[in-house]
């Protein structure tokens, strides 16, 4: 006699999950109210107010406890954006579109220690370190495995030397994501290496791209004998290309603003922009701006 297959046995607690999914959601949203009545984002400055959401674990609460998060799940988002920005917050990516949306998550999965990542993620939450993507050359834009920036090891550090364009922020940035040619002996996907860059260290050079509008939306940038510690290598030497892979799908949620809430900055969302309100990351001249609401064209 053929006997029918063993049943699963049923879930004894069918809505363990399920519960779980609100008591967090309640937590998420009692620490986003205690912020708000801490630090009132109508009196304070917003540096003070995202460093306050960052250290309640609000900027991005699917990150671990102590980076910035809480270790929930990533749709709790907005949970917390609905009560930060309801009181008047600010939305985080539009002042820092490259650190929030696409600097974060590549420092949180690629950054070599702890200390590290604590120490770049705190003041990119608080705005009070722009960031920028150091990507595209004049030789490579679409084929971005083509890039011929070159990255020479020397010790405990590196030497860089070439060129980037179309560069969003550059000006304004204190850190930089890096791609570059650290082995040109090998197939070019292979011999690239991923850096963090000191937009204000020696050898860095930035000028801005004038349109025939007169406008300067974009920047290239000079590297001229940089060096880089060995420390702010993100990922292993020669696999840049799979470390650029996580910045560029976290490029594409924060832009079309799936999954965190505070990637939904470069949407046609209004912003709060008063006479308090921090200078805008993006001037208001169709690349994005607090004051109007319009989307900001990123590159890097």
């Amino acid at each position: 006699m053929t006997l029918p297959p063993a049943r699963r046995p049923l879930n004894p607690f069918p809505y363990r999950g399920w519960m779980s999914s609100v008591a967090d959601a309640d937590r998420v949203a009692d620490l986003a109210r205690r912020v708000v009545a801490d630090h009132d984002p109508k009196k304070v400055p917003i540096p003070e107010y995202l460093a306050a959401c960052y250290d309640a674990g609000l900027s991005w609460v699917h990150f671990p406890e102590g980076l910035g998060g809480l270790g929930v799940s990533r749709g709790l988002q907005a949970v917390a954006d609905r009560i930060l920005q309801g009181a008047g917050g600010p939305v985080p990516l539009g002042l820092n579109p490259m650190g929030y949306g696409m600097a974060a998550p590549t420092v949180r999965e690629h950054a070599q220690s702890e200390e590290l990542k604590k120490s770049w993620l705190r003041p990119l939450a608080s705005t009070e370190h722009i960031w920028c993507q150091l990507f595209s050359e004049p030789g490579a834009g679409s084929d971005l495995a083509g890039l011929a920036t070159s990255a020479v090891r020397d010790g405990d550090e590196w030497v860089l030397n070439g060129q980037k364009v179309w560069t969003s922020l550059a000006h304004r940035a204190r850190w930089g994501l890096l791609l570059a040619r650290s082995n040109p002996d090998v197939p070019k996907h292979k011999g690239l290496t991923y850096f963090v860059l000191d937009m204000h260290g020696p050898g860095v050079q930035t000028r801005p791209l004038r349109q025939m509008t007169g406008q300067a939306e974009f920047n290239e940038v000079y590297i001229t004998d940089a060096r880089i510690p060995d420390a702010h290598r993100l990922g292993e030497v020669g696999n840049g290309w799979n470390v650029a892979m996580t910045t560029l799908m976290n490029e594409r949620s924060a832009l079309g603003g799936s999954g965190n809430g505070a990637a939904r900055g470069p949407s046609r969302t209004p912003w709060r922009c008063g006479p308090r309100a921090q200078t805008c990351a993006l001037r208001c001249c169709g690349t994005g701006c607090p004051s109007c609401g319009c989307a900001p064209r990123l590159s890097g």
